[in-house]
């Protein structure tokens, strides 16, 4: 072969790993938001203990599947965030901000090993006079906790914990 065939043929293939790289790059930095099993690529909220938790709120509930609006539950200490975001101290009177500028509805499935970790505020469950955090793998316990607020619809955010699009963990945490 001549130098110039194979001159053309070496920027051919250099051309050829450019473009794979390029493309591989573009994949990585487009396919972070949600996989197709429901999966969070990056988790919104990791609490004072270091649990890692998925911020949404609940949208709609069956006893095998649950649905949830995903959000973003930014802290008082992420202050990158704070500051990408331009928030201010009259953004976050209570120490944290909720960021959805777009509803993200997934569905993620329920099984018998979901655990329900949730404050009883009128002692429905645990019989208390006072808030008491109730925890039960009872999936219909859990919707009738639901069903105490208007519409079925709790205006605060849940954390859940996920695995392969099956939760682990729903937990009701005071956050006012």
């Amino acid at each position: 072969m001549s130098k110039t065939v194979n001159k053309k043929m070496g920027i051919c293939i250099l051309a050829g790993i450019i473009l794979l790289v390029t493309v591989i790059a573009i994949s990585i930095a487009t396919g972070k938001k949600f996989s197709q099993s429901g999966e969070v690529s990056n988790p919104t909220f990791t609490d004072e203990d270091g649990k890692v938790y998925v911020a949404a709120f609940l949208k709609k509930m069956t006893e095998n599947n649950i649905t949830v609006d995903v959000i973003e539950f930014i802290t008082d200490t992420d202050t990158d965030r704070i500051s990408e975001l331009d928030l201010t101290d009259d953004d976050m009177p209570d120490g944290y901000y909720i960021y959805n500028p777009d509803e993200k509805n997934v569905v993620w499935e329920l099984d018998m090993q979901t655990i329900y970790t949730f404050i009883d505020w009128n002692g429905d469950f645990t019989g208390s006079e006072y808030p008491e955090e109730y925890t039960t793998t009872d999936v219909h316990e859990f919707k009738k906790y639901i069903e105490t607020y208007d519409n079925t619809a709790p205006g605060m955010p849940f954390f859940f914990q996920i695995e392969k699009g099956v939760v682990k963990l729903i937990l009701e945490k005071p956050i006012a």
